[in-house]
């Protein structure tokens, strides 16, 4: 029988060492991979990327994530239906859970960062082009271009396109104040002006078509109307007010021609007299005949 050295005797015991150290990161293993029953996986609405504050959540924003329920707390959604249309109080993380605290209340906004005496108007496009086509965001400037329906030269002229703002600023862009764009679809582009360009605008929306370019620098101001709590068409254009009508009466011997004149052009139907009844002349530029000497009773 042979007698265990002290090196098999020292081998021996590494052995075991080893093994009882290989046994232990194994079962520390299977335990992380096999959770118990007891933990479930859920999913939860996360965000597919970094949400600012004021960025309205639509279904582009999040997807569902996984996460075992011991990781969830009381604040934490578990509906992405909850989300959707919430704006974002807090900065939100890509690929971690959404939370109540997160998010302002359901139909709360955050507050507008206006200058002192400005207002927030909006202004509706019915595609993104009139919009710069989603490259615009909020807290940029833009130019607002101005085209009329209709005009009192437009025949003349054959259309009118003007600038009425120089440099405005953008406050929000389809309710977010965020670095949210223009979609594909309609928006709602909300403008930092002052008292008299609200006025212009909001007369010139109902009065034609208005589109937005981008400017890298603040502007200064509008088109100049005669009172800032009002605004007339003809001042937007830049057209000289209507002047009354005036009537102009031309006598030829016993007759009379009968003229009508608005803005230094002839309006209406002239009309001949001859005595007491008036009929309308064939020709306004050609004098109206006079009744002839045989005519006349005597």
């Amino acid at each position: 029988m042979k007698r265990l050295t002290p090196a098999a005797l020292t081998m021996a015991m590494l052995v075991v060492v080893g093994l009882l150290i290989v046994g232990y990161v194994a079962k520390n293993l299977l335990a992380r991979e096999a959770p118990p029953p007891s933990d479930p996986i859920m999913t939860v609405p996360m965000a597919l990327a970094d949400l600012q504050p004021g960025t309205v959540i639509t279904e582009g924003h999040v997807a569902l994530g996984r996460l075992r329920e011991s990781q969830m707390v009381p604040e934490t959604i578990r509906s992405d239906s909850v989300v959707i249309g919430r704006v974002v109080k807090q900065p939100i993380q890509a690929a971690r859970p959404i939370l109540t605290t997160d998010l302002y209340a359901p139909g709360d906004f955050p507050p507008l960062q206006l200058g002192p005496g400005m207002r927030a108007v909006a202004v509706s496009f019915d595609d993104s082009t009139a919009a710069v086509d989603g490259l615009v965001r909020p807290g940029q400037h833009v130019d607002v271009h101005f085209t009329p329906a209709s005009y009192r030269d437009q025949e003349q002229t054959g259309g009118l396109t003007m600038t009425l703002f120089k440099g405005v600023k953008v406050v929000a862009m389809n309710r977010s104040t965020s670095g949210g764009g223009a979609s594909r679809g309609g928006n709602n582009v909300t403008l930092e002006l002052n008292e008299q360009q609200a006025n212009i605008l909001i007369l010139a929306r109902d009065k034609g078509n208005l589109t937005l370019t981008y400017t890298p620098e603040k502007g200064d101001g509008g088109v100049a109307v005669s009172r800032e709590d009002r605004a007339t068409l003809d001042e937007i254009l830049g057209l000289e007010p209507v002047k009354q009508p005036f009537t102009s009466e031309v006598y030829y011997g016993s007759g009379r021609t009968v003229l009508q004149f608005q803005n230094g052009r002839p309006v209406g139907n002239p009309t001949m007299n001859r005595g007491n009844d008036f009929t309308p002349a064939t020709n306004p530029q050609q004098p109206a005949a006079a009744p002839s000497a045989g005519g006349a009773s005597g």
